[in-house]
């Protein structure tokens, strides 16, 4: 796999991310973990599926912002 398909791919998901939560600011590290931040919540997860889920546990607590 090369190099500008890994990069095209994190696009696409950082993309999804981004249009199913919004306020949020999504990205992928250089140490592999993908993160989300809004104000002063930050979640880290090491892929973009753990971090879905993280952000919707975050969010069904009542902290819709």
């Amino acid at each position: 796999m090369s190099m500008r398909h890994i990069v095209d791919r994190s696009d696409g998901r950082l993309q999804e991310l981004a249009a199913g939560y919004s306020g949020w600011r999504f990205g992928l590290g250089g140490s592999g973990h993908w993160w989300a931040v809004r104000g002063n919540e930050f979640f880290r997860a090491l892929s973009p599926e753990d971090l879905k889920s993280r952000l919707d546990e975050h969010l069904a607590t009542g902290h819709e912002g």
